[in-house]
């Protein structure tokens, strides 16, 4: 069995994304003045983890540009390297036999000058990065395909398992390892809120802290082969409906099923960037504000990474960087939270203002409808007792799904 890696970065993130300090150009209304801004700095990043989708493709492949036996994807708004100013790399359009619509629908995403603002809000270009990840896993001819990512790039890993399974005329395994995967406000289409038959493995990571409007998680249904629900027999005819008819058992309501295999939920301390990679005190992206006290969270996510990765096939070049090992680290997380509980508005998440504002919100639900979501400590069900864990007094209706607390 081969195996081939396609790590997908996050919005607003490089191919070198945490391996090199990136700027873009900026040119305002005075034509006449150049200057450029600092977007992303690598120092943001613990040093043995980097930005962990990127760092993984390094230390399987040994070079960031490789594409055998693993490679990176671009992130939404952002072009393929740090000195790209105005150019990025075209992207696949096969050999998978992707429908014209589809084609149609990326053209403007594929190639040119991919840095934009809008483009990072409204995550368009997801699709055609989805497409050119399953194109280049495609066309590695592999038997087993990993796919690891972040933020959007996490929910195209799951899009591209769909047109993997729908273009392609093999049947190959994929296994998907999805760090905190949000695909932004908007519709979220049906082949993002369930996992495609192909599927063998999904491990999800979920911030805990992370409370920012728009910011609402996607929690993919298991398919029938992880729960023994009745197999998909018809395809919806658009690229954005393939999973229509195939909305299987919501795993964030409650419910009766048998615990699916080969589906793995997992709640972390942190926001959103942390469980990336990233160390700051707040999260944000001030390399000033590096703390060690954020540090576990990042070692754990790109250890379990790895360890994921592996038994999934996945050989690395390099060996693991981080030595403690994950109990040790599920330790210094609850034994020193406060820089977590500070990310999230406190220690204390219960508020008198209404909707929960202190909680996180996720969602398994395909539309539009923005308030078709449930509440993180809702649907997780209860924290261990000796884990550092704010939950509010009104959580209820845990999910029946199991989840995992680091």
């Amino acid at each position: 069995m081969t195996t081939y890696t396609v790590c997908f970065a996050g919005t607003g993130c490089s191919r070198d994304e945490g391996e090199e300090t990136r700027h873009w150009s900026r040119r305002d209304w005075q034509l006449w003045m150049n200057e450029t801004r600092l977007k992303s700095h690598k120092d943001i990043y613990h040093s043995d983890t980097g930005y962990i989708p990127v760092r993984l493709h390094k230390e399987i492949s040994g070079v960031l540009a490789e594409t055998e036996p693993s490679v990176t994807v671009r992130g939404v708004g952002e072009n393929d390297w740090h000195s790209q100013m105005d150019k990025s790399c075209e992207l696949l359009t096969e050999p998978l036999a992707a429908p014209k619509d589809l084609l149609s629908y990326i053209k403007s995403y594929s190639k040119g000058n991919q840095r934009s603002v809008p483009s990072q809000l409204t995550g368009w270009a997801s699709a055609a990065l989805a497409l050119h990840g399953a194109n280049l896993a495609e066309k590695s001819g592999a038997t087993q395909i990993n796919f690891i990512g972040h933020s959007r790039g996490a929910v195209q890993a799951i899009m591209a398992a769909w047109f993997l399974y729908a273009y392609s005329k093999k049947k190959v395994p994929v296994n998907i390892f999805a760090i905190d995967p949000v695909p932004g406000t908007g519709e979220w289409y049906s082949i993002q809120t369930q996992l495609a038959p192909n599927v063998a493995n999904y491990t999800g990571i979920y911030a805990w802290d992370h409370l920012d409007v728009g910011f609402s998680a996607l929690v993919p249904r298991p398919n029938a082969q992880m729960t023994s629900q009745d197999e998909i027999t018809k395809l919806g005819k658009s690229w954005k409906s393939l999973a229509k008819h195939y909305q299987l058992a919501d795993p964030l309501a409650r419910g009766e099923l048998d615990q699916p295999t080969g589906y793995e939920l997992y709640a972390c301390r942190g926001r959103h960037g942390t469980v990336a990679g990233n160390t700051t005190s707040d999260g944000l992206y001030d390399p000033t504000k590096a703390s060690a006290l954020a540090a576990p969270v990042p070692e754990l996510i790109y250890k379990m990474a790895r360890g994921y990765l592996a038994k999934w096939g996945t050989t690395f070049e390099a060996p693991c960087a981080v030595d403690e090992s994950v109990l040790e680290l599920r330790r210094k997380i609850h034994t020193d939270h406060a820089k977590f509980d500070a990310m999230g508005c406190g220690e204390t998440r219960t508020s008198r203002l209404p909707s929960r504002p202190y909680v996180r919100q996720v969602s398994s639900i395909s539309g539009r409808k923005p308030w078709d979501t449930y509440y993180l400590d809702d649907v997780a069900g209860d924290p261990p007792y000796k884990l550092a864990f704010p939950v509010t007094v009104e959580r209820k209706n845990a999910g029946w799904v199991n989840w995992k607390f680091l």
